[in-house]
């Protein structure tokens, strides 16, 4: 129902234009819609600034062979962005799509980007595996005091990330490590004590837990 609520509001909103940004599935195709007011300097001035901009929401789209519109997603801001390249060895074709949530203050605000499936005509949000089983959103947001990588390991791309976070009167870091299988993605995490912050350099890869049984 809400997605079908979605598609109803495109209709009422000014007119969107291709950026330039699209990701080829056969002759199917995952495309990054921005309202024209979006225009590709704007786009690179406004970027992670925290400035606000009059334009419509971004919109994450799956279109067929011969154009038409499969699946809509309509994204959280104006700004976004669409990693052109696939993931590699995720178990169904996948993109990363970051949409800018950057605020004018504080640490904890900045572009977030999500993986996107195609399954058969729908676009989903990637869920990963945890230790315990459960499944959680694959998230992973680029603020002061959290960021991440897409690293290749033999034919797959992994994902690993690091936060930190104040919790019960200190700071902790954990450092998370997704990885594509043929069941899905899993997740694992380690935390230590401690205060990283973005300015600095990335964590070593060897502090990432590595994840077993997905050869």
């Amino acid at each position: 129902m809400k997605r079908w609520l979605l598609v109803a509001c495109l209709a009422v909103v000014p007119p969107l234009v291709h950026a330039h940004n699209a990701v080829a599935v056969g002759c199917e195709s995952v495309q990054l819609v921005l309202d024209d007011r979006v225009t590709p300097g704007v786009l690179d001035r406004l970027w992670a600034s925290g400035e606000s901009v009059e334009a419509s929401p971004a919109v994450l789209q799956l279109r067929g062979c011969s154009g038409e519109v499969l699946d809509t997603v309509t994204l959280e801001a104006p700004l976004a962005r669409l990693d052109p390249t696939a993931l590699r060895g995720a178990p169904a074709f996948t993109v990363l799509v970051t949409v800018d949530l950057t605020t004018a203050a504080g640490t904890y605000s900045g572009p977030l980007t999500r993986p996107f499936a195609v399954h058969g005509t729908r676009l989903q949000h990637v869920q990963a595996r945890t230790v315990n089983g459960s499944q959680e959103p694959l998230v992973l947001a680029l603020t002061g005091k959290a960021a991440w990588k897409k690293v290749r390991v033999g034919k797959k791309d992994h994902l690993i990330f690091v936060r930190s976070q104040f919790e019960d009167g200190q700071f902790t870091t954990s450092f998370r490590r997704y990885v594509p299988g043929p069941q899905g993605w899993s997740m694992r995490e380690r935390s230590q004590p401690g205060l990283w912050e973005s300015d600095g350099e990335f964590p070593l890869r060897r502090l990432f837990p590595s994840v077993p049984n997905n050869k």
